[in-house]
């Protein structure tokens, strides 16, 4: 059985475990100890508009959805956010129910989109589910690199 609930802070330190182990089972490069991930989702916790809510299966807790909300030009937009499920857990409906409990408290709160960054396998079952890519790209430079650059 699967119970969504908010996010405690003694949730955390379980999460960070969570989101570890989810990021290294993606090979997508990106490399994460507890104390970087537990910081990440800290960050989340702390921040002002803060919605996060924890999945719970078979007493266990198993993933995460974290956001916030931020105004913007159309309506208050959820902006970016980090769903997680462990992946001994992926594959029974608990990303599509974090999914689902978020958007609805998103709605409440008075949330017009959600917008987000996401990688080619998590994208395809954003897709699925009615998002569309769109015309932005990603951008993302090293800051040292970048004075270094301007400075030339």
């Amino acid at each position: 059985m699967i119970i969504i609930r908010k996010t405690k802070i003694s949730d955390i330190k379980v999460l960070a475990g969570i989101y570890k182990k989810t990021y290294d089972a993606t090979h997508n490069n990106e490399s994460w100890n507890l104390t970087q991930a537990k910081a990440l989702l800290e960050f989340y916790l702390k921040t002002k508009t803060f919605i996060g809510f924890t999945a719970i299966y078979d007493g266990k807790i198993c993933g995460a959805f974290f956001s916030y909300i931020k105004p913007w030009w159309d309506g208050k937009h959820l902006a970016e956010g980090e769903i997680f499920v462990d992946p001994k857990y992926q594959g029974k409906k608990i990303g599509t129910q974090l999914y689902l409990v978020m958007m609805k408290s998103a709605m409440k709160k008075g949330c017009v989109i959600h917008e987000f960054l996401a990688y080619k396998k998590p994208g395809l079952w954003y897709e699925k589910i009615g998002f569309k890519p769109t015309k932005l790209i990603h951008m993302s430079g090293n800051i040292e690199r970048v004075i270094k650059l301007i400075l030339k």
